[in-house]
């Protein structure tokens, strides 16, 4: 079961189609679907809430131990679970239409299908910390659109292998955990500032995650924001783009870079630009070559609008928040140099239309989402704008655009 539509013809507006957040009376469905499937007792069956984040600030940092700013949306996996006696993980998606079937104690390696985060999750974790088994149902089929699917539903899994297993519940080795399954399981080297996101948020407030000290503020919010989050209609796995990594390998020897002319001593460690002093860099960016200034001058003007993003925030300042998600755009284009030919004629689409206060798009780069801040009022007439837009595009998206408007919701959480 999916997102429900809104229903886009009451206006009398041409609109793309808006999902809405799913009900209790569909959770409940969920789970008497799961135990119809598993034939298991409705009465030992339990239920996670991984939501989908959002970073308005903060892209493409995490990675090289700077701050990031997100939040959780209203939209996200829902997964039931029950206990099983076979000590073997099972897992049914009806987005996938197939069960993974992963033996407990097993060695594990990825497979290049939606079960590799199944058995990562199985990989990391120590064989006292789990249960004698597990049947779980995955709802939800946002999935590799940018919005970090992987990490919700690897945090899904975690919390419910631990849940399971009658752990209580540890926000910072979830993270941890699922940090393991995406760069030693996946060889994905991303930073932490998905599952922060996921684990930390609050309704209403804006998750401030720095990545060095592994600590996090959770900024209240002067007025309600709400943001629109826009599919392209394209999609693409992270973990099978080719950018990513490289990316990510071009900050590490810029920071390289910087501590050689700075006359620090070479190390056979990574290193990162988190480790750089903003005044430092400011007295050598000129000496850089030219990706790796390119690379630094993102990461440092980056870390410049979360500090100045987190404030805008607890005033209620949606304008000055706007622009700088705008101007965080402008940079992952111009010197992170990502973002897809779709992406960016979508956030370039948004940037004039009124009721927008600014828009960047979500995650990599690479593929699925746009987001934008906006006046709740102005929603309708942007939709309509969308419509047209995608209509008049010379080629149609390979699959159907939508949107969804939310405020910063509730992170991780037992249903």
């Amino acid at each position: 079961m999916g997102p429900a539509l809104a229903d886009c013809e009451s206006s009398g507006l041409m609109m793309l189609p808006q999902l809405q957040p799913l009900t209790r009376a569909q959770h409940q469905q969920l789970a008497l679907d799961h135990c119809a499937a598993f034939e298991a007792d409705l009465g030992v069956a339990q239920q996670l809430f991984s939501p989908y984040r959002i970073r308005p600030l903060g892209a493409h940092i995490d990675h090289q131990l700077g701050r990031v700013a997100s939040i959780a949306t209203n939209q996200g996996i829902t997964v039931t679970f029950t206990p099983n006696s076979d000590r073997r993980l099972r897992a049914q998606s009806a987005g996938f239409g197939s069960v993974a079937d992963v033996l407990i104690g097993a060695r594990q390696s990825a497979q290049g299908d939606w079960a590799d985060y199944l058995r990562g999750s199985a990989a990391v974790l120590d064989q006292t910390d789990f249960p004698a088994g597990l049947d779980i149902s995955v709802a939800g089929h946002l999935g590799e659109v940018g919005l970090s699917s992987s990490a919700a539903v690897t945090l899904a899994y975690l919390s419910a292998l631990q849940s399971a297993a009658g752990a209580p519940p540890d926000p910072a080795r979830l993270i941890q955990w699922s940090q393991q399954v995406e760069n030693e399981f996946l060889g994905l080297q991303s930073g932490a500032g998905d599952q922060s996101a996921i684990c930390y948020a609050t309704p209403g407030c804006l998750v401030d995650f720095d990545c060095r000290r592994e600590t996090v503020l959770r900024h209240p919010a002067g007025e309600a924001f709400h943001f629109l989050v826009v599919h392209s209609g394209h999609r693409l796995a992270l973990a099978r783009g080719g950018g990513f990594n490289e990316r990510v390998a071009e900050c590490h020897a810029a920071a390289k870079e910087i501590q050689g002319l700075l006359g620090r001593p070479k190390t056979q460690a990574a290193a990162y630009l988190g480790d750089v002093d903003s005044a430092d860099y400011e007295a050598i960016a000129g000496q850089l070559s030219l990706v790796s200034r390119r690379r630094a001058a993102h990461y440092f003007t980056e870390m410049a609008r979360v500090e100045a993003g987190c404030k805008a925030w607890i005033r209620g300042d949606a304008t000055g928040f706007g622009q700088l998600m705008s101007a965080s755009c402008e940079s992952s284009i111009v010197n992170y140099e990502t973002g897809t030919p779709a992406l960016i004629g979508l956030v370039k689409a948004l940037w004039p239309l009124q009721g927008v206060h600014g828009a960047r798009f979500s995650g990599a780069g690479s593929r699925g989402c746009v987001v934008a801040l906006v006046a709740a009022d102005a929603v309708p007439e942007i939709l309509s704008a969308l419509a047209r837009y995608f209509t008049g595009l010379e080629a149609a998206p390979p699959e159907p655009c939508w949107a969804f408007v939310t405020e910063a919701s509730a992170g991780l959480r037992a249903l």
